[in-house]
């Protein structure tokens, strides 16, 4: 088949018996969806041209009806009729309001928009993906399914915090004594092995606006036969610093950077004048002992990642990659 990613063909791989053998895989390579079913008579009424995409499922139409089993090895068994098609409503260029498209419930995990407002299906599940249901009240936070080329992305994309995901509770959980909300999944990777000493410290640091970090900044001279390495120290801002972190994990360029840029951070505070973290107020600790805060966070999660990506920017280099890669070629992990 040209194109198996059809909308209405796949749900048709789940109750023909004929084509079940055809359905293709989603979780080997991210796949283009080439063909957009347009859904008409939508359940949730409005123009939805205020807020941001969403997807949404319908669950009390049919709730309770059943399917009879296709399967002439059990003609007897009965399955629940649940929903098998969802709803995707997207900006559009000259459309009022959303434009809503309808796709398999499979779907929903692997979705996202690329620039174009082409769909494609990831080869992974993403995380915290919010989902409007039709039985449900819910507290949502904004996100746009359209992601950008410039953000890093993994499965921990629309995660917001460093905690684990919790689908029945809208509380976050973020590093106490820092103002940092997106791509915080990856530090915690980098925190977990073990390989960082000062990781209370390094945080506590990032909310610091004096310059008593010490960052190093190495020149080697050679004469004949002898090898001399001078280290001059350079003071920097917690709060300069965190900037710099904040688009590294966002940027899908700089996230290369995150391991040798958080050690610079454990080394800058190897002689730290802060508190120890664990005099911090704080709501309680995480199972590596990081002081932490939770709270329901109100604020869009499109305005969040922007002000992660863009932030380091001051005026003087084009963009924020071209910061990082100044700051990283110019900082050195000093070796004693």
């Amino acid at each position: 088949m040209k194109q198996p990613y059809n909308p209405t063909l796949w749900n048709l791989y789940s109750t023909c018996r004929y084509l079940r053998h055809y359905k293709p895989p989603h979780d080997v390579a991210e796949r283009k969806i080439n063909d957009y079913v347009k859904v008409e008579g939508f359940w949730l009424k409005g123009g939805f041209d205020t807020i941001r995409d969403f997807i949404a499922v319908d669950d009390e139409t049919n709730d309770g009806e059943t399917v009879k089993s296709d399967n002439p090895n059990t003609p007897d068994l009965l399955w629940a009729k649940h929903p098998r098609m969802a709803v995707v409503g997207i900006d559009v260029e000259n459309v009022s309001g959303k434009q809503l498209y309808s796709i398999p419930v499979e779907w929903i995990p692997r979705l996202a928009v690329r620039e174009d407002g082409l769909f494609v299906l990831k080869p992974f599940e993403f995380c915290c993906r919010e989902i409007l249901v039709r039985s449900k009240t819910q507290l949502v936070r904004c996100q746009s399914l359209t992601i950008s080329n410039k953000y890093y992305v993994d499965k921990h994309y629309f995660h917001v915090g460093s905690g684990d995901c919790d689908e029945d509770s809208s509380e976050i959980e973020v590093f106490a004594a820092t103002h940092l909300y997106v791509g915080l999944k990856s530090i915690m990777r980098h925190f977990a092995t073990g390989l960082y000493v000062n990781m209370g410290e390094m945080l506590m640091a990032l909310d610091c606006n004096e310059e008593n970090l010490n960052y190093y900044h190495k020149e080697v001279s050679r004469e004949e036969s002898t090898t001399t390495v001078i280290y001059t120290v350079i003071k920097k801002k917690g709060m300069f610093i965190r900037k710099y972190l904040a688009h590294i994990v966002v940027c899908k360029n700089c996230i290369r950077y995150l391991e040798d840029f958080l050690t610079l951070l454990d080394q800058s505070v190897e002689n730290h004048p802060f508190p120890s973290h664990d005099e911090l107020d704080c709501d309680g600790y995480n199972y590596l002992g990081l002081p932490i805060f939770r709270y329901i966070l109100d604020a869009d999660f499109d305005s969040l990642a922007a002000k992660a990506y863009y932030g380091v920017i001051d005026g003087q280099l084009n963009t924020g990659c071209d910061y990082v890669d100044a700051f990283m070629n110019t900082y050195a992990i000093k070796h004693v």
